[in-house]
């Protein structure tokens, strides 16, 4: 079938229905404004004029009438082009008697129409760009995706809330808290005192894990996507500096109790570690751990692939929790190294837009993103190595939009006789739901791994 030989979607009955009644009572306005109908979702421009001078005058705090909307239409547009006074009479004089309910129906089929007609546009701009080919392939793959999910954005349903449902809800989830004596309100990283202190990672949240290289940021990000994954928790884990190969053999590392170098080389003069790896391999193969390691990765592709792994494992049921099963927690290894088609001349404001739109995203899923991130070298000129906010590099904005920041640091890494040998300190220097405070871990660097210390350990 030819495209141009199909009319582009639209239902003037509802729009003619829509502006009649405006006119006879204009005091329904405020029904229709609540669904979101704007002037350019009207397909002819007369109706877009004459909806946007109803819309001016009840803005005004006037009510719109036949006589009032053609003094507006005068003054902002060519009166000959909406018809005159005589099509405004014909609209109210044909206008059907219509509910509350009636006129949101037909509000949402002329959005609706709307929408294809966007959609239409949108795809043939990217058909267009597609044959003349002066974009690069993923810029325009991403610049296309964002506009479809922006457009996907406008069908969602209004988010007002009575506070009364909200209460109810927490105190469910109160209640749950209570019986299971666990005072964690969101998903357990896997470390009590990291826990204790932000109640866990919560929905929607973007907590950031910023360290100098060299650190364990990675190792530790890893970690605890295991410790998540073993809670029943499903994980999808973005590496953008590293292979998914060496990622799975850190986790191996971690999980089976083997040297990773061992594991790198196949000797294992220790026959017991060997036992521990096939002793626990299997449980490795069983987290529930997805791993994408492209190295050029965008948010709209984040974004594309996290929603299409919810999809696939929203097919599946939970045996933990009986129900549909669904994407926890999502890792970003990491944050300045994303890709971004926007202020290519400036690095600094790629940041800020990548950083705001996976807070935006974070949100939009109802799940916790933990975004690693590289701190500058203003640390390394400090006496106190102790990273703080301001050392996040490339943007402000990071700081600003996350939730959660946790700095890592070892000490041992600028003072090798250090008392605090193979001690991580996790600093929480950024917490919306909470207090700040340091959690300490023991680093055991031949497993990758990072363990809790009580505050008698001898060495502590």
């Amino acid at each position: 079938m030819e495209t141009q030989s199909l009319a582009l979607p639209k239902n003037l009955e509802a729009e003619t229905s829509i502006l009649g009644s405006l006119l006879i009572d204009g005091r329904l306005f405020s029904i229709v404004e609540g669904t979101g109908l704007q002037s350019e979702d009207f397909i002819e421009e007369r109706h877009r004029i004459i909806f946007g001078a109803i819309t001016s005058i009840y803005n005004e705090g006037r009510t719109p009438d036949v006589i009032t909307v053609s003094d507006k239409i005068a003054v902002i547009a060519d009166p000959v082009k909406t018809g005159g006074l005589d099509y405004l009479y014909d609209l109210a004089s044909n206008a059907p008697v219509v509910s509350e309910s009636l006129i949101v129906e037909y509000c949402d089929i002329i959005i609706e129409k709307s929408l294809y007609r966007e959609f239409i546009r949108i795809c043939s701009e990217n058909v267009s760009d597609a044959y003349r080919q002066t974009e690069a392939f993923d810029e325009l793959v991403d610049k296309s995706t964002t506009s479809l999910i922006d457009l996907g954005n406008r069908r969602q349903t209004a988010t007002i809330v009575p506070i009364k449902d909200i209460v109810d809800e927490e105190m469910v989830k109160l209640r749950e808290r209570i019986e299971r004596d666990n005072p964690i309100s969101g998903i357990s990283c896997g470390y009590k005192d990291l826990d204790t202190l932000c109640s866990g990672f919560k929905p929607g949240d973007m907590i950031v894990l910023a360290g100098r290289p060299g650190t364990g940021k990675t190792s530790f990000a890893l970690n605890m996507a295991a410790k998540i994954a073993n809670n029943n928790c499903n994980v999808l884990y973005f590496s953008l500096e590293m292979p998914s190969s060496q990622l799975v053999n850190r986790v191996i590392s971690t999980e089976c109790g083997v040297s990773a170098k061992n594991l790198m080389s196949g000797r294992f003069p220790d026959k017991d570690e060997i036992k521990r790896l096939w002793a626990n391999i299997d449980n490795v193969t069983k987290l529930s751990v997805f791993i994408d390691d492209t190295s050029k990765l965008s948010v709209s592709d984040l974004r594309s692939r996290a929603k299409k792994l919810n999809s696939e494992l929203g097919k599946t049921i939970s045996p933990h929790t009986g129900k549909k099963n669904k994407l926890d927690c999502i890792f970003v290894d990491y944050l300045q190294l994303m890709h971004s088609s926007v202020y290519r001349e400036d690095r600094v404001r790629q940041v800020e837009d990548i950083s705001r739109n996976i807070k935006l995203f974070a949100k939009d899923m109802g799940i916790p993103i933990i975004a690693l991130a590289q701190l500058n070298r203003k640390v390394e000129d400090r006496s106190s190595k102790v990273p703080m906010l301001s050392d996040l590099k490339d943007s402000g904005a990071i700081e600003q939009d996350a939730d959660m920041v946790m700095f890592i640091h070892r000490e041992d890494m600028y003072k090798p006789d250090s008392e605090k040998k193979n001690i991580a300190e996790i600093y929480l220097q950024k917490n919306r739901h909470g207090q700040q405070g340091v959690v300490k871990l023991r680093f055991v660097p031949q497993y990758t791994q990072f363990c809790e210390i009580s505050f008698n350990d001898e060495d502590y």
